[in-house]
């Protein structure tokens, strides 16, 4: 019987506990939630889920020194400011084989590197929750890309928050060409700070520009709402993709160019995706999602651009982003 754990059970994490649910293998489920109003919500959307055939035992606890000395997996979906602790705690008490962490990694850079020789010196093996990867149309669109000789990958909306959010689009096109060799340019983010949606954080909104070897990305939000839209141009093809009504219009070099438009699923909800998580890293062994060092690679040059334009724009010396 393999054990799952879920720290943070609020509104991502009792979403992956709907999804782990459903589970295609013989579990024991374990959730850390400190909040008992977020317990109670977690437990109700679990009862929601009508195929939980493969769960053997449920238990909600309070805090992470409850939890089984042995865990095959855990997956942490707290905010960012608690995460290290979290990690720190896991790996000198518990034997954790495998970690599923949620995005943004950590506020201070030098959480990265604390996290990274932890992993390292308790063998933990760990992926960083960067969804699009799981969803099939991108894996069709990657196919599609092969070969390309530059890509150009561009998203544009308002509201959506760069800050939060952005680190998804990177890691898209870092998926999409296969590279992390990441450069930021934030010159064109508006030069003020942003309250966030969720209390005690913060958010950027503008242009930020940017490249991965010599494939470019622009990813644009304003403060106020707008449609999202996300455009993908190389050589071999032109896609506009409108995530949200799952619409894509798709041009092909070898097609002649001629306009295709589909209409199908492209997002995934968390509670659809956790399950396969589950079976691609305990059974499978081959999950789609980013290494921690794959995603360290492009999370720490992001927070260190963002750190620099607050400071810009502040003048003070701020060592930790607020965002989450």
């Amino acid at each position: 019987m393999k054990k799952v754990a879920i720290i943070g059970a609020g509104q991502l994490g009792s979403r992956h506990l709907q999804g782990i649910a459903q589970s295609s293998i013989k579990i024991d489920i374990e959730v850390v939630e400190p909040f008992e109003s977020s317990r109670k919500r977690a437990e109700e959307r679990y009862y929601e889920v009508q195929n939980r055939d493969n769960v053997n035992s449920i238990k909600f606890f309070e805090a992470v020194e409850e939890l089984s000395a042995t865990l095959d997996l855990v997956i942490i979906a707290t905010s960012a400011d608690v995460r290290f602790k979290i990690i720190d705690e896991l790996a000198k008490n518990k034997k954790v084989k495998n970690l599923i962490l949620e995005k943004v990694l950590f506020q201070k850079i030098e959480e990265y590197y604390q996290t990274e020789k932890l992993l390292d010196e308790s063998g933990i093996k760990c992926w960083v929750n960067h969804p699009r990867r799981m969803f099939p149309v991108y894996k069709q669109l990657k196919t599609l890309l092969e070969g390309s000789k530059q890509v150009s990958y561009n998203f544009q909306g308002g509201d959506w928050g760069i800050g939060c959010n952005a680190l998804h689009f990177i890691d898209h096109l870092a998926y999409l060409v296969d590279s992390n060799n990441i450069e930021l340019e934030t010159k064109c983010l508006d030069p003020k700070i942003y309250n966030s949606k969720r209390s005690g954080y913060i958010e950027f909104n503008g242009l930020l520009n940017g490249k991965i070897d010599n494939h470019t990305f622009s990813l644009y939000s304003n403060s106020t709402y707008s449609p999202m839209i996300l455009t993908i141009v190389s050589d071999k093809l032109i896609a506009n993709i409108d995530e949200e009504n799952g619409k894509i219009d798709l041009k092909l070099r070898e097609n002649n160019w001629k306009s295709e438009s589909l209409e199908e699923k492209i997002v995934y909800y968390q509670s659809e995706l956790s399950n396969k998580i589950v079976t691609d890293v305990l059974v499978d062994n081959n999950l789609i999602l980013p290494t921690y060092s794959e995603a360290m690679s492009l999370h720490i040059p992001f927070i260190r651009s963002l750190l620099e334009h607050m400071n810009k724009i502040e003048n003070k010396e701020h060592k930790i982003c607020p965002i989450t």
